[in-house]
């Protein structure tokens, strides 16, 4: 993995927190609408590692063809 990627997932990571506290606090609110924005950023950071990991294995796969 290089820096970049590493960077990107880290990024999620930390985006990952962030999410779930915001789970906590709209069912703790009782706010349908925050509920529903958080899940949709957790459906976007899911993609996101989706496509990150799926750039790793191409990269994998690139390197393993070379040798």
């Amino acid at each position: 993995m290089d820096l970049r990627n590493a960077a990107r997932f880290g990024g999620q990571a930390f985006a990952v927190g962030s999410t779930v506290k915001a789970v906590r606090q709209a069912r703790a609110e009782g706010d349908k609408l925050k509920m529903f924005d958080a899940v949709i950023h957790g459906l976007a950071i899911a993609t996101a590692l989706a496509l990150i990991i799926r750039e790793l294995r191409q990269q994998r796969a690139e390197k393993l063809l070379e040798e």
